[in-house]
């Protein structure tokens, strides 16, 4: 099934190419073995079966600007900072426009309830384009630089035992 399929929605071509991408990535990654009994191969087919899109939007104004190069502990840190507020961290590939071109990069970020992305690292761009997960644990959201999808301490839970690895164990729901 479809990412449109899944959630009923109709894609932009810029959405379209990102999906391309990853999906490229995918079908590279066939060529290793999925272990026996791990519930995907790679990051890719992990995006592919809960990735989602998050709609981009300027930073809110109460948020501040973090230090470039540092997304994903950025993203966790100001997560956990508004989590009153209902802030989650999201990770996955968002898209950074270079010479006009967008360029599809790891990355991590935060989104609202609503599925609007609020930024820490990087600068409004309106034709970015953010695909990933959103994880609902603080538990498991990365303070110490590395990405939960880039680190292989972090992803090899995830790719073996799903997204249920990124809830701490006796607080599954």
């Amino acid at each position: 099934m479809t990412l449109e399929h899944r959630h009923g929605m109709t894609l932009t071509s810029a959405q379209r190419t990102l999906l391309a991408y990853i999906d490229g990535c995918a079908t590279v990654a066939e060529v290793n073995a999925q272990p026996p009994g791990w519930a995907f191969r790679s990051t890719y087919h992990l995006l592919a079966a809960h990735g989602t899109f998050f709609a981009a939007a300027p930073r809110p104004i109460e948020m501040p600007k973090l230090t470039d190069r540092l997304c994903y502990s950025n993203a966790a840190t100001t997560a956990a900072t508004y989590a009153a507020e209902g802030l989650l961290y999201a990770e996955g590939f968002a898209t950074a426009t270079v010479r006009g071109q967008q360029l599809p990069l790891a990355h991590g970020w935060c989104v609202t309830a609503d599925g609007t992305v609020a930024d820490p690292t990087w600068d409004f761009d309106p034709n970015a384009i953010y695909f990933g997960i959103a994880f609902q644990e603080p538990a498991v959201w990365p303070h110490d630089g590395g990405g939960l999808l880039t680190e292989p301490d972090r992803l090899l839970p995830l790719l073996r035992d799903g997204l249920s690895a990124a809830v701490p164990t006796g607080r599954q729901h």
